[in-house]
């Protein structure tokens, strides 16, 4: 490999431009090679955000077989999951998918085997995790017995139906708010807690008046048992107009932990009186994308913090969770 990455991005949609705007289009050992997108104008909107570098398609095989990438960004909705990868797999690339990695687990799973079977190198979007607010509770819970949290993302849903809002508020095109947006929940509670063992959760529907486009559920909550013990509630609204947000509120045997806000600030207590106030990030795509940059070019992790294998398990939580929903009864999580 020369000094510079050769990046292919299927996909090239709002996502990517954020990637782009927080620091990736900057990376000086990054050369855009080539911009997939079914909307051919989206594809050039990138390629004009880097100055014009790299060729537009709209046909993800054509791409990868004229640029031949170092590596790929796969930027789909959920529903669009496993075609690119297995383009992409067969071609041996490491790749990095935004979360969630699938709208269902026999898709995740196919390409979770792919992965496993060519050792490929991934990185999937959870750039919560590379935040200093949670590795700094990571840190701490290393001597500590998880208890309980609480926690998860409320609004009041789009105002607009368009745009990617269009899809998101179709169950068989997102899966759902808990899978495609508390996502990122999920995520960081399996980073701090660890793996769950099941699951049990209710929908609220019916709240407000919807087009009939709209089904997915206006919130849902979900209990959470952990295979250590400890449990947790998460919970997820797009009907609440007021007092939304997002955030996690966790408890150990000997300390609080209060995640709020995007950028998940923390305020951490602890024994004595003692807190501590950790401010989170705003830009912090540039993080997760610099770790999968320098694994590329040494061809082994080099700081990525979160794997095709995380972004499986997060995706059998919210599947389980739909499940639960459906059938009113404690679901086993099995990735």
């Amino acid at each position: 490999m020369s000094d510079r990455v050769r990046l292919g991005f299927i996909g090239s949609g709002g996502i990517v431009r954020a990637h782009l705007e927080q620091g990736l289009k900057d990376f000086e050992d990054v050369e855009f090679a080539g911009w997939c997108d079914l909307n051919a104008e989206t594809a050039a909107a990138r390629r004009e955000q880097v100055g014009g570098r790299g060729e537009v398609y709209t046909d993800a095989k054509t791409m990868l077989d004229e640029v031949k990438p170092d590596a790929v960004y796969i930027m789909l909705p959920p529903f669009a999951h496993g075609p690119a990868e297995k383009l992409v797999i067969e071609r041996r690339l490491p790749f990095f998918v935004e979360k969630p990695v699938a709208i269902d687990l026999p898709t995740a799973r196919r390409v979770a085997e792919g992965v496993a079977k060519h050792r490929l190198l991934t990185c999937v979007g959870y750039m919560t995790r590379y935040r200093k607010s949670v590795q700094r509770v990571r840190e701490l819970l290393r001597t500590q017995k998880p208890v309980l949290m609480h926690g998860g993302w409320l609004g009041g849903g789009p105002a607009k139906y368009e745009g990617i809002w269009k899809w998101w508020v179709q169950k068989d095109k997102s899966g759902g708010q808990f899978l495609e947006q508390t996502t990122h929940t999920i995520d960081l509670a399996r980073y701090l807690y660890g793996d769950v063992a099941s699951v049990y959760a209710q929908a609220v529907r019916g709240r407000r008046q919807r087009p009939r486009f709209f089904t997915i559920e206006d919130a849902s909550m979900v209990q959470l048992s952990f295979a250590n013990g400890a449990t947790g509630t998460l919970y997820s609204s797009c009907s609440t107009s007021v007092g939304g947000g997002i955030g996690l509120t966790l408890w150990a045997t000997d300390m609080k932990a209060e995640f709020t806000g995007w950028e998940h600030t923390v305020k951490i207590s602890l024994p004595g009186s003692e807190q501590i106030t950790i401010p989170g990030e705003q830009n912090i795509f540039s993080h997760e994308d610099r770790a999968f940059v320098d694994s590329v070019r040494a061809g082994k992790n080099r700081g990525i913090l979160a794997t095709y294998e995380d972004g499986l398990k997060a995706t059998a939580i919210a599947c389980a969770a739909n499940r639960s929903m459906e059938t009113g009864r404690v679901e086993k999580v099995q990735a």
